[in-house]
This record gives C-alpha cells, sequence and structure tokens, in this order.
C-alpha cells in the first residue's frame, strides 16, 4: 500500500499578481506574478498524527492479506495523496473508517523552506521562471523550477526534457493540501532504458485562501522498474494573510 510522502528572502521589489494591463498570460498571472517581481512561500509536507499513524497500520495489514486482484482494484480507485475511500475488506466496522477519516483530517502541513517564485516577460511570448531559497551557506539558489519556461502562445511549459502539455485540474476535500482547482502540464517520455514524468501544476484553494505550485520528476528503469530519479515540491502562497504559518487551507 502506497504511503502519503511529500526556500527565505525579503525582497525588495513590491509582490502583486500582474494586471491586464501588463498583457501577462492569464493561465499563469492568476497564481503567479509575471512582472517580474516574485512573492514568498513555503515547501510544505503533509504531517499525520499519530493516531492516524496506528490507524493506518491496521489497514496495511488488513490490505496485505486481501487477495492480489483485491488490492490492484483499490489501488486503482485510491491516491497515496488522498483519504482513502471506504472499503469494507479493510473496514469491516463501519465506524472505525469514520475514526479513521476524522483522525485523517487533522494533517497539518509542515514548513520545510521559505521560497520565493514569480515570472517575468523575456519576450515572444515566453515568460522565465524567478525562484531562490537560501542554501546551507545562507546564499540564494533557484528551484528546480528555474530552469522552466512557460511559452503562453502555446500554453506549454519547456523543459530540458521537452514540453509539458495542459489541462484542467480539480480536487475535492479529500486531497491532502484541500479543495482546488487550477491547471497542471505534464510531459511523458519513454524509450528502451527508462520512463520519465514530469508535472508542474498551479492552483488555488477553493477557500480563495492559498495558491498552491506543485512540481515533480520521476524516472524509471524500463528494465527493472526501479526509480531512478525522484524529485519534487508542494509550494504554498497565503494569499489572504502576510503570516508564513502554514496550516491546511480553510483551518485556523
Amino acid at each position: 500500500m502506497k504511503l502519503t510522502h511529500f526556500l527565505f528572502t525579503t525582497l525588495t521589489a513590491p509582490i502583486a499578481l500582474c494586471t491586464a494591463a501588463l498583457a501577462a498570460p492569464e493561465t499563469i498571472s492568476a497564481y503567479l506574478p509575471c512582472n517580474g517581481t516574485a512573492m514568498q512561500g513555503s515547501v510544505v509536507r503533509p504531517v499525520r498524527t499519530q493516531q492516524f499513524a496506528e490507524l493506518h497500520q491496521a489497514v496495511v495489514q488488513r490490505f496485505a492479506a486481501l487477495p492480489k486482484e483485491k488490492q490492484e482494484a483499490i489501488n486503482k480507485k485510491g491516491s497515496p495523496d488522498h483519504l482513502m475511500e471506504y472499503d469494507a475488506d479493510l473496514w469491516p466496522d463501519k465506524a472505525e473508517y469514520e475514526t479513521y477519516a476524522a483522525a485523517w483530517k487533522n494533517t497539518q502541513l509542515a514548513r520545510l523552506a521559505d521560497v520565493y517564485v514569480g515570472m517575468k516577460d523575456d519576450g515572444n511570448n515566453i515568460y522565465s521562471v524567478i525562484s531562490g531559497t537560501k542554501d546551507t551557506k545562507g546564499g540564494i539558489m533557484p528551484l528546480t523550477i528555474g530552469s522552466l519556461r512557460y511559452d503562453a502562445g502555446k500554453n506549454v511549459w519547456i523543459s530540458n526534457n521537452g514540453e509539458l502539455t495542459g489541462k484542467e485540474f480539480s480536487a475535492d476535500a479529500s486531497y491532502d493540501f484541500g479543495a482546488q482547482t487550477g491547471n497542471e502540464w505534464t510531459m511523458e517520455k519513454k524509450d528502451s532504458l527508462s520512463t520519465l514524468r514530469e508535472m508542474l501544476r498551479l492552483t488555488k484553494t477553493t477557500d480563495g485562501k492559498a495558491v498552491y505550485l506543485f512540481y515533480s520528476l520521476i524516472e524509471r528503469s524500463s528494465i527493472s522498474g526501479r526509480v531512478i530519479a525522484n524529485h519534487g515540491y508542494a509550494i504554498i502562497f497565503p494569499i489572504t494573510t502576510a503570516s508564513a504559518r502554514a496550516t491546511r487551507p480553510g483551518q485556523k
């Protein structure tokens, strides 16, 4: 059974979302500044309670005892970053599932590092990423997404691996980071050596309190299935408070 796993600088430039007067690409200007400025956020990851961990361990044990076909059916229905759906084989007593779901709702987002992210117009409908975080020596280094560019004319992100094409994204309250909607761009490459999947997602929570940026890259060997590269993070940008404190969107 899969378990969920998931930079700080003072900016002198004003932090503000792009306006129509700047002719910014609407697809990203709803989430990030596109006028050469940046906004501060935090890299975060979900942290479960001890109660949830104990309840989940019991579920894992029941899952391991199920036939392979049933395990595959459950995995197809669920996702490691969502609350699991009720299944009678995993929770013979439905009341236990209600306790499990209530414990899951106490998940908090732990802040790992402070970052800043924005976009700037390079001309010809191409936008590059402004990003940074403090390194271990106190200097500023760009995030991985700093190598990406956005082609507003084609609505694609360009990486060293190819073009990430877009589609709409939505998640309900069962998602680790809360209910939200936005856009997601993905790219997948397969050859005789490996399969590589790269993703960038920009969303806004349905309560209007935060913007998220998600990035991931995973590459697996085509021969062994072993993970060759696995990199990713979630960044939250609060938009109703100057505080960098991170909790589940909608919680106080």
